[in-house]
């Protein structure tokens, strides 16, 4: 008896992905109006955005989305309050006409599903990640299967949604573990060189701020601020120590915001500047 193999087909499938964000935009804040060759997809995690567009003017709530189609002219103002954004640009093949252009609520499943797909962006582009480009460049020493897994992560997220809101068929609500405080460590062990906010932690790991805070503690013994620096301070040593590299590009690995904060960072910590640090730890070869 011969066994046939069936094809599988996608019915929804991402071909590419231009940028994955987390914008923290501030009062008064607004957006150029612009436009670009592919879809773009902007969520609020919290406060409140005025959209405008080609296709819809009006305001987008918390876990609400909105997905821009290709060459659509569009801009975003936070003019009442500060909000937390996702902004992902993206091509796809199978995108419903009727999910575009307006605000759609998102359920707390499906928030953490897109919260997934922001992880793994993380992993597949080289920071800064809350400064708009035109060109984010992939990161050089990606995880296993990072891309794969941003492109599934994304599939998964928006046939969720698809399922949920225009087919009259949703997916079995998956039941999530409470976070694992654990998990975090591990993250920030990975990514304490880059920018992360705790807004973007909480978003990612689907919790509050204030829980985030106390669990992280509970575990760890130290503030997520303190973790961070305390990793860095660890590796900055190393590179003074280790290597020749100078410290405006030791600053610049470590994303100091100047060569000035990393020198009075440096300093605070240990006593020494990284000169001083440097001719008195070094070996000399």
């Amino acid at each position: 008896m011969e066994f046939k193999i069936k094809k599988l087909s996608d019915q929804f499938k991402i071909t590419g992905v231009a940028n994955v964000h987390f914008f923290e935009f501030e009062n008064n804040f607004e957006t150029v109006y612009d436009k670009h060759p592919f879809y773009e997809l902007v969520f609020v995690s919290s406060g409140t955005l005025t959209v405008i567009a080609d296709e819809y003017k009006g305001a987008l709530e918390k876990y609400e989305i909105i997905i821009h189609r290709p060459n659509e002219n569009h801009s975003l103002l936070s003019s009442d309050s500060s909000a937390t954004v996702i902004i992902i640009g993206f091509t796809c093949e199978g995108m419903p006409e009727n999910f575009l252009s307006k605000p759609l609520k998102l359920s707390e499943n499906n928030v953490k599903k897109l919260a997934e797909a922001v992880k793994e962006g993380r992993s597949v582009f080289e920071p800064p990640h809350n400064v708009p480009v035109y060109d984010m460049k992939k990161n050089k020493n990606q995880p296993y299967g990072a891309e794969q897994m941003l492109k599934l992560s994304l599939e998964y997220f928006f046939i969720s949604i698809i399922r949920e809101h225009f087919v009259n068929e949703s997916l079995q609500d998956v039941t999530y573990q409470r976070f694992n405080a654990s998990e975090i460590v591990r993250y920030l062990d990975d990514k304490y060189k880059e920018k992360i906010t705790l807004n973007e932690l909480s978003f990612i790991f689907g919790t509050n701020r204030t829980t985030l805070c106390k669990e992280f503690k509970n575990v760890t013994g130290t503030t997520v601020s303190e973790y961070v620096s305390t990793k860095k301070l660890e590796d900055a040593k190393r590179k003074i120590i280790d290597t020749n590299a100078t410290f405006t590009e030791i600053s610049n690995l470590l994303n100091f915001e100047s060569i000035h904060y990393f020198t009075r960072f440096f300093k605070k910590r240990t006593g020494l500047s990284p000169k001083e640090y440097r001719n008195k730890y070094q070996v000399k070869k």
